[in-house]
């Protein structure tokens, strides 16, 4: 793991409300309670196809619409877990902010690099472990 503590953020300035560190049960655990999940797949690059066998609704970013219209149809639907997923980072902190403001959703990023302005995120990974986490999930998930 490239760091167990919270990470540096340089664009995190000062602010005192950053992301809780979350493992695979934690995340998992989250989704299974969520009453009405959804996840948002961008393509900043190959996505682990695993994360398409989550049985929860999926909006993929640009193909069935731009992020800013997803955020919208977030806040319209009452969603209230939000997985993100291979969204280009200052992209990602702009919709996250977003969801802060204008709904109640609790935010969830499945990425391999922490982002302090999100809920719940994972911690900063290497490749190789991020690709074993997001198998882990998909595993306990179907169990």
């Amino acid at each position: 793991m490239i760091g167990k503590t919270t990470p540096y953020q340089p664009t995190a300035g000062t602010n005192l409300n950053h992301a809780e560190i979350v493992s695979t049960k934690l995340a998992l655990s989250m989704i299974k309670r969520s009453k009405n999940p959804i996840l948002i797949i961008g393509s900043k690059e190959k996505y682990n196809t695993d994360l398409l066998d989550l049985n929860i609704e999926k909006i993929h970013t640009p193909k069935d619409m731009n992020l800013l219209i997803a955020m919208k149809k977030v806040i319209d639907n009452g969603n209230d877990l939000v997985i993100f997923s291979n969204i280009t980072y200052y992209y990602l902190a702009q919709s996250i902010t977003h969801l802060k403001h204008f709904s109640n959703a609790t935010t969830l990023t499945l990425d391999r690099y922490y982002n302090p302005n999100a809920h719940y995120s994972f911690p900063n990974m290497e490749e190789h472990e991020h690709k074993e986490s997001i198998k882990r999930l998909i595993m306990l998930y179907k169990e």
